[in-house]
């Protein structure tokens, strides 16, 4: 086996790999047990390393002059002026990039989307005890906020995670919370093609419809006859007269359980591991010639709520509207 010297940088570091809120271990993660089948790796200081995989959470990598990669998963577009390839959520065919979408991590088996001859929609009606769900922690989008708030206006919508929580406590399985509602709102902190997270899939392992914002091209991911897609009305208020309706009428509801998650009911190829660590591959062992780069840092979402004050204040924005929730001054 070829021997590797890998490095990491600006990740949120963590000694625990297999829990996703710790952080990332360097030693122990999803990219050295997929790599390690190919590879001898050895893990280094960025100054020893031949490879550097790096992310979007610091600025130490524009130290290292080697091969570098990226790879995020959150809304930050691949830059190649810093770096060789990339690994991210974008529909980009460029040959430096591979499409691996931040959900495929959330979903430990992917036939699990997969509805099969035995799946039963109306069963899985008879579950469902609740209209909806919101479990969100992250206060940084005012779309999420705002649809919230109309939804919750109209019918209450159980919120149960530390933004705008109406149960009393925040729940830990969130899965498990969601299986008894017949709708979650899943709408993702900002929209970009290509940008799906976990906040999709969640909801559909657990067999609640989700009410989704975010990637405009979400269908080439996910059949999108199986959700209801907010950005598919005119408005919020006309999104929320829909989803009303839909929870009035079950065989509106049943049409959306019937359809599979998936196009044509077929596990999307970045979930296969052997893609994943070809693409690895082709970019570790590309031919590569040492050169020196400028660097323009960007800060997370740049290229959706613009940089400097007016990102600063939709975010302050954000965070003062959850906190007149929790003091019910809103």
């Amino acid at each position: 086996m070829r021997r590797v010297r890998l490095a990491f940088s600006d990740f949120i570091f963590s000694n625990n790999a297999r829990d996703r809120m710790s952080g990332f271990n360097p030693h122990d993660n999803v990219f050295t047990r997929l790599l390690k089948s190919h590879y001898a790796l050895e893990i280094v200081p960025m100054e020893e390393a031949e490879v550097l995989i790096y992310s979007t959470f610091g600025e130490a990598h524009q130290r290292f002059m080697g091969k570098k990669i990226f790879y995020t998963s959150e809304n930050v577009l691949p830059d190649f002026n810093e770096c060789d390839f990339a690994v991210s959520f974008s529909y980009s065919d460029d040959p430096r990039h591979y499409r691996l979408p931040q959900y495929v991590f959330y979903v430990e088996d992917p036939q699990q989307l997969v509805k099969g001859a035995d799946y039963r929609p109306e069963q899985v009606l008879q579950t469902k005890e609740h209209f909806c769900n919101f479990v969100v922690s992250n206060p940084r989008c005012p779309e999420r906020n705002r649809f919230f708030r109309l939804l919750n206006q109209r019918r209450r919508v159980d919120s149960a995670g530390r933004h705008f929580n109406n149960i009393g406590s925040v729940i830990k399985d969130k899965v498990s919370f969601i299986k008894k509602y017949k709708f979650t709102l899943a709408f993702e902190n900002s929209s970009t093609s290509g940008y799906t997270t976990e906040k999709l899939v969640e909801p559909m392992l657990a067999g609640s419809i989700p009410i989704y914002w975010g990637n405009p091209d979400v269908g080439r991911d996910f059949n999108p006859k199986s959700f209801i897609n907010v950005s598919d009305f005119i408005n919020f208020e006309a999104a929320i007269d829909y989803i009303l309706k839909v929870d009035a009428e079950p065989e509106r509801y049943l049409a959306y359980l019937k359809e599979p998650w998936l196009n044509q009911n077929q596990v999307p190829s970045w979930f296969d591991k052997k893609n994943q660590l070809a693409a690895w591959m082709n970019f570790i062992d590309a031919p590569w010639e040492k050169r020196r780069r400028i660097y323009q840092r960007r800060g997370l979402r740049d290229h959706v709520r613009g940089t400097g004050l007016a990102r600063h204040l939709s975010s302050l924005g954000c965070k003062l509207d959850g906190l007149a929730w929790k003091f019910g001054w809103r």
